[in-house]
This record gives C-alpha cells, sequence and structure tokens, in this order.
C-alpha cells in the first residue's frame, strides 16, 4: 500500500521575529495607534461630561453615554486598569476603539474609520502607511488604468449602438461619416463621466 508523502513542516522564523500579519500593511494599524494612544476612561469622561463619572472601587461609573441607550441609574462602568467599558444595561463592551464605533454610530466593519476618528477627536496623527502600499500603488496603477479604460470602451460601445440606427437613416455619406465620428467622440466623453460616477 503506499503511504502518503512527508510534509515538511513549516519553518519557523528566527526567535524575536515575528511574522507581519499580510504584506505590505503596517505592523502598527490604526486601530493599534488608537489603542495605545487614547484611554477608554479618557474618551468615556468626555462623552459622559464634566463631573459626571465617580470612582467606585477600582472603576468608574456613569450613566450609559451610547446614543441607543437612556438609563436613569448609572450602568456604565470603565476599569483604568484593562482599559475597557461594560454596560450594565445595554450589555455592551470592548475596548475604547468599540466604544468610540459605538457613540459614532459606525458598522463593525468601519471599525478602522472609528479608530481614525478617534484619533482626531483627541489631535493625535494617523499613522503614516508604510513604503509597501506606496510601491503596490504604483505596480498597480497601469493595471489600474488598463481597467478603466476597458470600462468606458464597453460603455462607449453601448451608448454607441443606442444611436446607431438613427445615424444609418441619413442618406448623404458623407455627413453620415461626419455624424458617425460625432457620435463616437460623445458617447466616449458619456462613457467617461459614466465610469467616473460608478466609481467614486
Amino acid at each position: 500500500m503506499n503511504s502518503l508523502p512527508e510534509v515538511e513542516p513549516q519553518r519557523t522564523l528566527e526567535l524575536g521575529r515575528t511574522r507581519p500579519e499580510r504584506r505590505g500593511v503596517s505592523r502598527r494599524t490604526v486601530i493599534e495607534e488608537a489603542k495605545a494612544k487614547v484611554s477608554t476612561i479618557d474618551l468615556a469622561d468626555r462623552l459622559a461630561g464634566p463631573g459626571k463619572m465617580r470612582r467606585i472601587g477600582a472603576e468608574w461609573v456613569t450613566n450609559c453615554p451610547l446614543p441607543d441607550h437612556q438609563d436613569r441609574t448609572p450602568s456604565f462602568t470603565v476599569n483604568p486598569e484593562k482599559n475597557v467599558f461594560w454596560c450594565h444595561g445595554c450589555l455592551r463592551g470592548g475596548d475604547v476603539v468599540e466604544l468610540a464605533r459605538f457613540v459614532w454610530g459606525y458598522e463593525k466593519h468601519q471599525v478602522a474609520t472609528a479608530a481614525a476618528d478617534l484619533l482626531n477627536e483627541f489631535g493625535h496623527e494617523l499613522p503614516s502607511r508604510p513604503a509597501s502600499w506606496y510601491a503596490r500603488q504604483k505596480r498597480q496603477k497601469p493595471i489600474r488604468s488598463a481597467i478603466e479604460g476597458a470600462k468606458v470602451r464597453h460603455v462607449q460601445r453601448r451608448i454607441f449602438r443606442i444611436f446607431l440606427p438613427l445615424i444609418e437613416e441619413i442618406d448623404d455619406q458623407e455627413e453620415r461619416r461626419e455624424e458617425t465620428e460625432y457620435l463616437w467622440d460623445a458617447a466616449e466623453e458619456i462613457a467617461v463621466l459614466t465610469v467616473a460616477g460608478r466609481s467614486s
């Protein structure tokens, strides 16, 4: 009976080196930067208002600042040591970025945008993109331009075909040629605007 071939074990990285999460992505993302520079207690204090938070043991307590939860008794707690929040009334919790996401109405997939807004709100700069990101944009620019051009030509031909029967009714051959050229150029201008409108 044939046995399966031996699979070479995956090579491990040298000690002290970590594998980046994705090629070309900075190790310090906007989300990590926001968590490092803005504390949950600072955001909660700003949202609750001056003097509204009070200390009970290791945690700070106030009424829930989340827009869709109106509570009469303090149910919102922040643990500064762990840098997390929890609302006992609406049963939501997390870190400072999650709090910003809930308060400003961002969806789950918009967490990076919430982190960027959080950094801006507290006067911190956004982390710069790595050089590999710019290199990738430069590498992909010809491909993106070719795709954009193909879309424009496709829409241009569709528009041209719509109006072509009207031009074919013209008897004078010279006039028909001029109108065809004019229609082709006009269809290109409309196609460029249409494709640009779809991609924005």
